[in-house]
């Protein structure tokens, strides 16, 4: 290329080089990772298997340095637990809500950490409505037996948000 036309490129580019970037929240959705083969009286109690320590530990690894400024949590232990040692990595404490409306949650986000990066460890039957209530408009189902999900969300205020599916 032509020293004229990088010069040319570089002052066509440069109005948007100086236009502020516009902030955009990431909503990063996992369901808790693995937990032992045996019923227990209290679900609310049950703890990971090592299997899900081991898969919490890499979620860690590889959410760390994603920016995430809050992590949000039901009030099981298995939700909390995999998100502890990312939580630990990033200095975050989690935020422990109840299982309840998508719809509350997800304006909660918006009022309270609008433009951040932000972790949800939800279920098999919470993830779902987080994710339609985050604006995207199809189906999401997680068999029983899946924790290998992360589900990326970027809202936007033109429509239906950006939306990754990917594994780990």
């Amino acid at each position: 290329m032509k020293i004229w036309a990088i010069a040319l490129t570089a002052t066509a580019l440069s109005p948007l080089a100086s236009a502020p970037a516009r902030a955009q929240q990431e909503v990063i959705l996992v369901r808790h990772a693995e937990l032992p083969g045996t019923a227990m009286a209290d679900p609310k109690s049950m703890p990971l298997s090592a299997e899900g320590k081991a898969r919490a530990q890499r979620l860690a690894g590889l959410l760390k340095d994603s920016g995430v400024a809050a992590i949000y949590v039901t009030d099981f232990a298995r939700t909390n637990q995999t998100a502890q040692p990312l939580a630990q990595e990033i200095g975050r404490k989690p935020t422990v809500v109840p299982k309840g409306d998508p719809k509350e949650l997800v304006a909660r986000l918006q009022k309270d950490n609008a433009g951040q990066v932000v972790l949800l460890v939800g279920h098999t039957d919470t993830l779902p409505g987080l994710i339609r209530a985050l604006g995207y408009p199809s189906d999401i189902k997680i068999e029983a037996q899946d924790y290998g999900n992360i589900f990326v969300v970027s809202p936007s205020a033109q429509g239906k948000p950006g939306f990754l599916r990917l594994r780990y």
